[in-house]
């Protein structure tokens, strides 16, 4: 009980905890306490993207592109289905 609350002591004045460990193994030499060992540092990478972003070669091939996903969609709301039709209305008059 002793050594519990001169631990105590001695943490409550000091400010750091390997500071306090180090007095409290010079007070009572025979038991001592293991300071916390701290955590290595994670280092994360980039990983390269998966899917390469290709650009369509001009304003014509987009539009049939993103037509051809709407298309493909296995659910198509309201709004995809006016795009549809708006979209094939552009590559008409486009062509």
């Amino acid at each position: 009980m002793e050594k519990l609350f001169t631990l105590l002591v001695i943490r409550a004045v000091t400010n750091n905890t390997d500071e306090a460990i180090k007095i409290y193994n010079t007070i009572f030499s025979d038991q001592k306490i293991e300071s916390p060992k701290q955590l290595p540092k994670i280092v994360g990478t980039m990983l390269k993207p998966v899917v390469e972003v290709k650009k369509p070669a001009n304003n014509k091939d987009e539009l049939v592109e993103y037509l051809s996903y709407l298309k493909t969609k296995s659910s198509k709301t309201k709004q995809d289905k006016e795009s549809i039709g708006v979209l094939e209305a552009v590559l008409k008059n486009m062509a």
